[in-house]
């Protein structure tokens, strides 16, 4: 199944402030503060794309042809608890961008391809412990049946943030602050996409201070 999402909203505080972007840069003048300040969101949107994570909590909503449901496969000879975890494993819903904060709503188009309807909270189970968030059907209920096929029917709204909200909860990692820092005072510096300097890539720099921090098993 296709992965369709976006982002809704942008996190309300972004990891650096520009004093700590000015003064790793050493600048103590206020002329380059409104392109500084774009910068650090620029690092932190950067540090975000490689490590496929929302640092601070905004709204995301994924979009999905249909509901997932497995087919019959089973081969002779397998343990009920077995059959049990396969089916419902392809009954749940992962969610991109960890980490999953809460579930907002689920909604689905009726048959008349128009008519938005929205499940009860109560008849899904949202896992917000797992490094992916994740969403399966509660016991005795599984996901509605739709008849016809329309792209983007299923609509999920959820609020991902693996370091808190940036305003009263901040656990961004300081390996993180650096990798934007670097990217910070390198764009700084160089504001061309093209440079005659023989540029070097940093032992131990931006690729590496994020290898910690990536999430790259994601699994549909």
């Amino acid at each position: 199944m296709p992965l369709s999402y976006r982002e809704l909203t942008q996190p309300t505080a972004e990891p650096l402030t520009l004093a700590q972007a000015k003064a790793h840069l050493r600048v103590d003048f206020t002329d380059d503060d409104t392109y500084i300040t774009s910068l650090i969101t620029a690092a932190r949107q950067y540090v975000e794309q490689v490590t496929n994570r929302a640092i601070f909590n905004r709204s995301i909503l994924l979009t999905l042809d249909y509901f997932p449901y497995p087919g019959w496969n089973v081969t002779y000879g397998q343990t009920y608890n077995t059959v049990l975890s396969w089916y419902y494993r392809g009954l749940t819903i992962r969610l991109p961008k960890p980490a999953l904060v809460s579930v907002e709503s689920i909604t689905y188009l009726a048959a008349d391809g128009v008519t938005s309807i929205t499940i009860d909270p109560s008849k899904y189970i949202v896992d917000t412990t797992s490094e992916l968030g994740r969403i399966s059907p509660a016991p005795g209920y599984t996901w509605p049946y739709q008849q016809n096929y329309l792209p983007g029917q299923v609509r999920i709204t959820y609020t991902a943030g693996t370091y808190g909200d940036g305003v009263e909860v901040n656990t961004c990692p300081q390996t993180m602050i650096q990798a934007m820092l670097l990217l910070i005072g390198h764009w700084y510096e160089h504001r061309e996409a093209v440079s005659e300097l023989n540029l070097k890539t940093i032992p131990l720099a931006v690729d590496a201070l994020l290898a910690g921090e990536t999430f790259d098993s994601f699994e549909w």
